[in-house]
């Protein structure tokens, strides 16, 4: 996956209703419910034939000559754990494609041969660009160690973008064949793909507490089961975002047999553009149990897919190779039932891109994963494990003699370690989809039945209008579609919108269909998915900010076998100017800072110092209106109240004692310049940078779907005191306003709050002293820890606060504060 999975819990409430639903649901249909399931089956065919060059006298042409790499950087984020692609190599694009300006007679058709080097690759793929060719193209391949001859068919079908197989070593000798001869420069070289680590890795490379498929489980009939299954699982290679990775796939049998449909995870191959890079390698494995060498019958088929269907919610895709698996290759059973707790499975994958290995274990429990909406199989290892290049790999169940894929590979959970599982750490849990839900969604692409009755399409690459216009204009008002229906068992409605300029937009469903909705960017890859924005209903909705171009919206149901009507809602708020709710602060000046909350023209400031006694001193700019010249100023208020932990709660008193005024140089910088009770102070402040910092911007739409809770949050019920969030990664760090016991105004401050579990923060608490508002030079600020701070968040606009200090524990009701409007929303990047 893309990310690093963290986990949750599915809480005791929401499994209890959960449960409900699904029942309520589905006792009128008990009688009629079907489970599907499909058998395995074998590829019939002799066995390939070795290639060998049409023109095996013709010496290459040196095309391409890349110097070994300065540094070599992945394009993409690189994680070598099982919870995400294994990167194995990066992208090296040709500044001017190389021309393929030479064809040779010989018999039957044309030959032109060339040669690529990038230099200390441990391996290559060539990046072949087609313009205009008169029909499909033979791609023969071999690497500098001259060894095996891989060959593909380039059909001009399937693009214009083609990658060849993978071979060993810095240089790769292409010969093409047509029967026809294509013009000077038809064909021409775009890009290298220079792999820092090798596709067929020793059979060291895996941890050492992984099992090979060529070792016995001491059960006959399970070994038996191991034997067939294993030549389902092919070893995936392809590119996306100008890097190359390695994930596991599962060829699956289908009513279309033979047609060679592979499922792997969605976080793994997610677009038609890393599909169409597709090369498989099966067969891979050892030739002994411990040791061994690589069985040399293993089989490459190069040529790409196309994508069928993919799906984040639940990790999966469906891919159609174009090319033929090898004769030999069975199409794997599967049983898309909901597999029950405490189910022996069955792992079989490519841990670190390595030779086949097993990995045994039972099913635990259900999780529910940081941002994906749909529950996840969680997976308790006793032999063996799963690696980075596992990813995608199959969740496989004994049936009688033979293992059904019931799910494939997301990730792991990173209790204990952030590196997941590993043979260090065997406390985690591996985490796999559940094939009950995404096998409806793929049904009618891999059986014969006719398309049933639907009112959206399924697809990204099936839709052809935008919801309403191009562009859609949603400033005069919220687009509504009434009356929307998820038609059957696994249908998922796909919208198309497009917007002209950056644009908060806020997309919900109402009804009392429980759904999931995701944003999509313009290939079809999801930006952001939602089961329920709030814990008060089951209906999806989703804010974030968006630049001009064309998106998607997603919407599906819950159940996987539930049907129903929404309504589909979409409203946003043209971005008109820099949004500055933010921690601000002066580097050189350590333990003071601003906080502003910014909402329609109005900006809120809490700033957090000291007075002249070096004891902690909050004063607030309650209302600073927007200037004609872009700054904000207004009244500064010094105030008394009750003390932090009065019960109840009583009436806070402001006093003014000066004004303050904030001038923005740039989004990120920018002068304070505030008087109090006559002497005034000016500083240069900039935003506090301490994790990866969100992009906040306006919405008029409900933000109880967001999950940055960077704000200013009160409890209205408590006017006077507030918590100011600074959220930035997975990292909080807020700062309390209140009443010491004496009624003085005094501060604390959560400098690093972890998250602890879903909505959850919590942290050291301080107090701190230092010098006083004016001092010039600045002096260091003295922290001393009073307790502890944790934030539960329910959803993203109603949580709790927790703190202690000195022994004396309070728990508060909080809210998002809201002053004017628009109003903040902030989502990470």
């Amino acid at each position: 996956m893309a990310h690093n999975a963290a986990w949750e819990d599915t809480t005791i409430l929401e499994m209890i209703s959960r449960l409900l639903a699904v029942l309520a649901f589905a006792s009128p249909l008990l009688a009629t419910a079907q489970v599907m399931e499909m058998p395995s089956r074998t590829l019939e065919g002799p066995a390939a034939v070795p290639a060998t060059f049409r023109a095996p006298s013709m010496a290459p042409v040196d095309l391409v000559s890349l110097a070994a790499p300065q540094k070599e950087k992945s394009a993409a984020p690189v994680d070598e754990t099982a919870n995400a692609p294994l990167h194995i190599g990066d992208v090296r694009a040709m500044t001017k494609a190389a021309q393929v300006a030479t064809w040779t007679r010989v018999p039957s058709g044309f030959v032109a041969k060339f040669r690529t080097t990038s230099e200390a690759a441990l391996g290559l793929r060539t990046q072949i660009v087609l313009g205009t060719v008169p029909g499909s193209l033979e791609v023969r391949v071999q690497g500098a160690n001259q060894g095996r001859i891989e060959s593909m068919t380039i059909d001009p079908a399937h693009g214009n973008v083609h990658w060849t197989p993978w071979t060993e070593g810095a240089s790769q000798v292409i010969e093409l064949f047509s029967p026809v001869e294509p013009s000077s420069g038809a064909v021409a070289v775009g890009a290298v793909l220079h792999f820092t680590d090798s596709p067929l890795a020793s059979t060291k490379a895996a941890g050492t507490c992984t099992v090979s498929t060529l070792c016995s489980t001491n059960d006959a009939t399970l070994d038996a089961a191991i034997l067939e299954r294993k030549k389902s699982i092919a070893k995936l290679t392809y590119v996306d975002n100008g890097s190359g990775y390695l994930c596991t796939g599962t060829i699956l049998n289908t009513e279309r047999f033979p047609a060679p449909f592979l499922i792997t995870a969605n976080h793994c191959i997610n677009n038609a553009t890393a599909a169409a890079s597709l090369s498989t390698i099966w067969f891979y494995e050892s030739t002994a149990c411990d040791g061994g060498v690589v069985n040399p019958a293993f089989a490459q088929v190069s040529g790409g897919a196309q994508l069928t269907f993919t799906n984040y919610n639940v990790d999966s895709t469906l891919l159609r190779l174009n090319g033929t698996p090898p004769a030999g290759a069975i199409y794997s059973a599967w049983n898309r039932a909901l597999v029950a707790d405490g189910t022996p499975f069955v792992s079989l994958s490519h841990p670190k891109g390595d030779t086949g290995r097993l990995a045994l274990g039972s099913l635990s429990q259900q999780y529910r994963i940081d941002a994906r909406p749909i529950d996840m199989y969680g997976a308790r290892f006793t032999r063996g494990i799963i690696e980075g290049g596992s990813s995608g790999s199959g969740l496989f169940v004994l049936n009688g003699t033979s293992l059904q894929l019931r799910g494939v590979l997301t990730g792991t959970t990173v209790r204990n370690s952030p590196d997941g599982l590993t043979c260090t750490n065997l406390n985690e849990e591996g985490l796999y989809s559940r094939l009950e839900v995404f096998e409806p969604e793929i049904d009618q692409y891999i059986r014969n039945a006719a398309q049933a009755a639907d009112d959206a399409p399924n697809r990204v690459q099936d839709v052809t209008a935008d919801l309403l216009g191009t562009p859609l204009n949603l400033q005069s008002a919220p687009l509504v579609l009434a009356n929307r229906k998820i038609d059957y068992a696994g249908d998922v409605d796909v919208y198309r919108f497009t917007l002209t300029a950056q644009t908060t937009v806020h997309a919900w469903s109402t009804g009392s269909l429980d759904t999931v909705g995701s944003i999509l960017d313009s290939r079809g890859v999801n930006l952001e998915a939602n089961d329920d924005e709030s814990s008060a209903s089951t209906n999806f909705g989703i804010t974030r900010q968006l630049d001009p171009g064309t998106y998607y919206i997603q919407v599906q149901n819950w159940l996987p076998d539930g049907t129903g009507t929404y309504t589909l809602n979409l409203a946003g708020n043209v971005t008109a100017q820099p949004n500055y709710t933010d921690l601000w602060w002066n580097p050189a000046e350590s333990g003071w800072g601003l906080n502003l909350n910014h909402q329609g023209t109005i900006v809120f400031g809490t700033l957090f110092t000291y007075d002249a006694s070096g004891a902690p001193m909050w004063l607030v700019l309650a209302h600073g209106d927007q200037q004609a010249d872009g700054s904000f100023s207004g009244t500064l208020y010094r105030t008394t109240g009750p003390a932090f932990n009065a019960v109840p709660w009583t009436a806070s008193a402001p006093v003014e004692v000066g004004t303050m005024r904030v001038v923005f140089s740039t989004t990120g910088a920018g002068t304070l310049t505030y008087t109090v009770d006559g002497v005034s102070v000016t500083k240069s402040i900039v935003r506090e940078v301490f994790s990866t910092p969100p992009v906040c911007t306006f919405t008029g739409a409900s933000r109880s779907s967001a999950t940055n809770y960077q704000d200013l949050w009160w409890n209205p019920n408590e006017s006077g005191w507030g918590v100011n969030v600074t959220h930035q990664g997975n990292v909080i760090f807020a700062t309390l306003f209140t009443y010491d016991a004496t009624g003085k105004g005094t501060w604390f401050v959560l400098a690093h709050a972890d998250r602890t579990g879903p909505g959850v923060y919590s942290g050291a608490l301080y107090r701190t002293r230092g010098p006083v508002f004016n001092a010039s030079p600045w002096s260091a600020a003295a922290p001393t820890q009073v307790g502890t701070m944790t934030f539960t968040f329910t959803n993203g606009g109603v949580g709790s606060l927790t703190y202690s200090v000195d022994g004396v524990q309070v728990t508060k009701a909080i809210q998002r504060e809201a002053f004017s409007s628009p109003a903040t929303v902030c989502t990470q990047p």
